[in-house]
């Protein structure tokens, strides 16, 4: 059997805006993204 390995790097830093359905979930998800991010998030209409 093959075994298949993945080398994973990291990646730059990412900047920019975000629209996403006023769905709850997705909120969540952002706020827990946010929370682990270095710098400011601002999340908005939440």
């Amino acid at each position: 059997m093959s075994e298949t390995i993945f080398h994973v790097r990291p990646g730059g830093a990412l900047r920019g805006r975000l629209r996403v359905p006023g769905d709850k979930s997705i909120s969540h998800r952002a706020i827990m993204l946010g929370s682990l991010a270095d710098g400011v998030t601002e999340i908005s209409g939440f």
